[in-house]
């Protein structure tokens, strides 16, 4: 085994232990209303009115992907954890519009150029090979595709992100 790809199944590993408990961590669940709206925003100034067919990346517990198919797009939501896709599943049982895929956002395996847009949620800072990511990325985005990163530098976060967990910890049990 590479140390990539040990490091890649501890990753797996940490958010298949998290997909139960993970919707009640501080900024994980996207409230309704103006929360949810924010976030959907870029989606509507990116990815425009017609409906489009859209790659989610590492979509854990199927949030992000609520808000882009409410928009009217195709969705296929990718995710390397079982247990989170399960969630995600269970969440969006039954919407047309959307297929769930047990892959690697690193290494999609998807055929080249089939999405108008690609994205994902606090994915970015996990990659163990970001180069070859990207590059797998703008290979199946379609000519004049859109990629949509939301993430920030979890690594180091603020005092204010700091305290914001610890009340999280105290007002739910988990972090």
């Amino acid at each position: 085994m590479t140390a990539n790809h040990d490091l890649t199944e501890e990753i797996r590993d940490y958010w298949s232990r998290r997909a139960q408990t993970f919707d009640l961590a501080f900024g994980h669940r996207i409230a309704p209303g103006p929360e949810a709206d924010a976030w959907a925003q870029p989606m509507r100034d990116h990815l425009g009115p017609d409906p489009a067919r859209v790659l989610e990346l590492a979509c854990g517990t199927g949030e992000v992907t609520r808000l882009v198919h409410n928009l009217g797009h195709e969705v296929t939501a990718l995710d390397f954890s079982e247990d989170m896709l399960r969630v995600a599943r269970d969440k969006h049982a039954g919407k047309p519009r959307l297929r769930f895929l047990l892959a690697d956002a690193g290494r999609t395996m998807e055929h080249g150029e089939s999405y108008d847009a690609i994205l994902c949620r606090h994915l970015v800072w996990t990659l163990v090979e970001p180069e070859a990511a990207f590059a797998d990325w703008f290979r199946i985005l379609r000519p004049g595709g859109r990629l949509l990163i939301y993430d920030g530098d979890w690594t180091r976060p603020k005092p204010t992100g700091r305290w914001a967990a610890l009340c999280d910890v105290s007002a739910n049990g988990t972090a």
